[in-house]
């Protein structure tokens, strides 16, 4: 039940900052709704990755869909909070010429995971941290103007990240066995293995910004 625990506590805080923060709801909600279909690429981690305790069958199961939601809203808006109200959403165009160019984009991130992950029969994690890194490096070249954000949000996210893992992991020990650590680097940091960290520091980058980015939003900041 650690998945299940872990996904919904998460979705405890997506409702805290969802209710406190009303002029996030917009961004928060999109950015969930577009996340949760990634539950769908667990098949690839399991059991390779990981072997997840779930309800039912581990290849794909509710608390996939469920963390994916949660991350989506949480990383989306963690840089607003951070700025503490100090910034502002402006709507460069009311066309969608941009939206499908950056979709088109960031789908080659996805294409550069499967082709490194048929290629070269690494373990799927891997493939995606090169993907994510392929993503992140277009974002910024398309919208130079996001590199704060994406910076911003990949720290912070990264470090919530491993405070909530590194807590879960002091008082459910046995949580770090779900992780096939043969398959992986064997570098535990209180609990967290090294590859969730970095996992967690690329998904705040690339997710941090999907929201102004696939709408064609830019960020103006107030001093």
């Amino acid at each position: 039940m650690h998945y299940l625990l872990g996904s919904l506590f998460l979705l405890a805080i997506w409702f805290l900052i969802f209710i406190s923060q009303k002029k996030l709801r917009k961004e928060m909600l999109i950015a969930s709704l577009i996340i949760t279909p990634a539950g769908l690429s667990e098949v690839f981690f399991v059991p390779g990755y990981w072997l997840p305790d779930t309800i039912r069958n581990p290849k794909l199961s509710i608390e996939d869909f469920i963390f994916s939601f949660a991350i989506g809203g949480i990383i989306a808006v963690i840089y607003e909070l951070f700025m503490k109200g100090k910034v502002k959403h402006q709507r460069l165009c009311n066309c969608y010429n941009g939206e499908f160019f950056h979709g088109l984009i960031l789908g080659i991130g996805i294409i550069v995971i499967f082709l490194t992950y048929a290629l070269f029969k690494i373990n799927f994690m891997y493939a995606v941290y090169i993907g994510i890194v392929v993503d992140v490096v277009l974002i910024v070249i398309t919208r130079p103007d996001l590199l704060k954000k994406v910076l911003y949000s990949g720290l912070l996210f990264g470090l919530l990240y491993f405070l909530f893992f590194s807590i879960l992991s002091f008082f459910t020990p046995s949580f770090i066995k779900h992780w096939n650590l043969s398959n992986l680097s064997g570098i535990i940091l209180l609990g967290v293995p090294v590859e969730e960290i970095l996992w967690a520091i690329g998904a705040g980058g690339l997710l941090g910004p999907i929201y102004e980015y696939l709408l064609s939003i830019k960020l103006n900041e107030r001093r």
